[in-house]
């Protein structure tokens, strides 16, 4: 091994925490703009018309189960979002070895 070798590697593995956190930050924020975004009663296209109302109908067991499932995904999108971070920070502030 090389005299920088364990420095060399040091600073590999910090690129990779680095992407690791971006990558899991991208796809935590996709989960919550996919299934989050879908949590809305407004119907769109009268709203884009002007003509905004919300109408709030008796959920069927179906539409229940889908919406428990979609605020577990965008919680799951959340922690992906800070555990990325957390991720990011640490190989930002991660010393190379001696």
């Amino acid at each position: 091994m090389s005299p920088g070798g364990s420095r060399d590697h040091a600073l590999f593995m910090k690129s990779h925490l680095n992407a690791a956190g971006v990558a899991l930050t991208v796809i935590g924020a996709i989960l919550i703009w996919v299934f989050l975004g879908e949590l809305n009663f407004v119907d769109r296209s009268e709203y884009l018309k002007g003509h905004g109302r919300i109408d709030i109908l008796d959920p069927k067991p179906d539409d229940i189960c889908r919406f428990k499932r979609n605020i577990w995904l965008s919680r799951i999108g959340m922690m992906l979002i800070v555990l990325g971070g957390l991720l990011q920070v640490i190989g930002n502030y991660r010393e190379p070895c001696p």
